[in-house]
Formats: structure tokens, C-alpha cells, sequence
């Protein structure tokens, strides 16, 4: 009766099918200490991957440079806060610029070239006196370029034209000198035909080349050469009525007397 019995229950697969089962199901599925096997095995690898990373020699994932210093805005010039000194230094800038400007437009254009960086570079000088002490950030702007003009002319190549170099460096000049007499002067009116002047000048630059343009120059020149005395005159005058009226204003002194 035993060897009649079925081997197979209804609705059971063979014993063979069944083990056939169950290793294709713990090859599809992970099992909880294979789990923890990769876990393992992963924490191995990053530690690995965190030491060579560190290592000498590997390539850096971050730079350890220091961040640039943030940029800073062009320094004011240094003028002397003393209105004796700034006067008398003033006097003698604009003085030294006029005899320059007789100069121009030079023999040359080489000797041309050279004057002009001499006259941007007394500008840088002269400006600041006219100005004051405490310039503002457009002030400083144009006189950047000035500086560059001048040291273009003293440095640049010499086979490229500089007259596009004077032309910046002088509207640049000219901005300057009309924003101070806005601000400084603007009860002078007798500064305003030599502006027109100027800025005629300057519009004449655009439409002449070569010699032409240099003689041009000379005469912007001389006309900034002008305004400079002219302005630098008014400052002394205002300083010496300035020291009249604290004089006028001070109480006498009073005298001794051996009674």
C-alpha cells in the first residue's frame, strides 16, 4: 500500500522543482548577512577613497588659497591741508605748466609724444591742489585716465598713433577742470569763455590728423594752462582776503603802561 502511495501530494511540486526554486530565489533576493556583507564592504571603500584624498600627491578637491583681497577703489591723492601750502605749491605747478605748453607742439612726433606725457603727468598734480583734499569718485576716475594716458604716451608702443591717447587724456582733463569750477568757482564767470574755448579745442581734434593735430594739442594745452592760472589766481586772492578779515577781526593788542 505504501509503494502505492502517490509521491506527489496534489498541488505539490516535486522535491527536485522546489530545491530548484529556492536557489534561484536566494540568487534574485539578498539575505540578511549578505546585506551586511556589502554594508562591510562599502564603509571599507570609503575609508579607502578618504585617505588617498588626503594623500600627497592626489589632486586637491578644494583650494586652500587664501581668498584675493577684494579690490579696492583708486587711493585720493595726497594735497596738503594747509591753504598757504596748497597755494603756494599751486602757483608754482601752474607756472611750471605754462612754460611746458609754450613747449608744444614740439619739433616731432616723438618730441610731441614725450611733451604731452609730461603735461599728463603735472595735470596728475595740479588737479588734486585745484580740487582739494577730499576728492570724490568720479575725481578719481578721470584722473585714472589721465594716469593712463600719460603712461601710455611714456610707455606705449611707438608705432601705434598717440593721438587717440592725447584726445582721452585731455577731455578727461577738461571734465575735471569744469566739475571743480561748478563746484569751487561757479561765481566766476569769467571761466566760462575759456571753457568754450577748451571744449572747441577738443571737438577740432576729431577732424585734423598728423602735424595738424598736434598744433591743435598745443593749443588745448595752452587753453588748460589758462584756466589753471586763472582758477590758482582766484585761490590765492581768497586766501589773502581770508587772512585780512581773521586779521580785522582779532581784537588790538593792548600796550603796558608804567604809570
Amino acid at each position: 500500500m505504501q509503494g502505492n502511495r502517490k509521491l506527489e501530494r496534489e498541488g505539490e511540486a516535486p522535491a527536485e522543482r522546489r530545491l530548484a526554486d529556492r536557489q534561484e530565489c536566494g540568487s534574485a533576493g539578498a539575505s540578511p548577512s549578505r546585506i551586511m556583507a556589502l554594508r562591510a564592504c562599502l564603509c571599507f571603500l570609503a575609508s579607502v577613497f578618504c585617505l588617498l584624498s588626503t594623500a600627497p600627491g592626489c589632486a586637491k578637491q578644494h583650494s586652500t588659497l587664501p581668498p584675493p583681497p577684494a579690490a579696492q577703489p583708486n587711493p585720493a591723492p595726497r594735497v596738503a591741508s594747509d591753504a598757504a601750502t596748497r597755494v603756494q605749491t599751486l602757483d608754482r605747478l601752474a607756472d611750471s605748466f605754462a612754460r611746458l605748453s609754450n613747449q608744444l607742439p614740439g619739433g616731432s612726433e616723438d618730441e610731441h609724444r614725450a611733451l604731452m606725457s609730461q603735461a599728463f603727468a603735472q595735470l596728475q598734480e595740479i588737479l588734486p591742489m585745484l580740487d582739494g583734499p577730499s576728492p570724490g569718485a568720479e575725481f578719481r576716475q578721470q584722473m585714472q585716465v589721465i594716469s593712463d594716458a600719460q603712461a601710455e604716451l611714456a610707455t606705449g608702443p611707438k608705432d601705434l598713433s598717440p593721438e587717440p591717447t592725447i584726445d582721452t587724456g585731455l577731455r578727461a582733463a577738461r571734465d575735471v577742470l569744469a566739475n571743480i569750477a561748478r563746484s569751487a568757482f561757479y561765481e566766476r564767470g569769467d571761466l566760462t569763455p575759456r571753457f568754450d574755448q577748451l571744449s572747441a579745442k577738443l571737438n577740432e581734434l576729431d577732424t585734423v590728423r598728423g602735424p595738424l593735430h598736434q598744433v591743435e594739442v598745443g593749443e588745448a594745452v595752452a587753453t588748460l594752462s589758462q584756466i589753471i592760472t586763472k582758477m590758482s589766481h582766484i585761490l590765492g586772492q581768497r586766501l589773502s582776503e581770508q587772512n585780512s578779515a581773521t586779521q580785522s577781526a582779532s581784537p588790538p593788542a593792548t600796550q603796558a603802561t608804567g604809570r
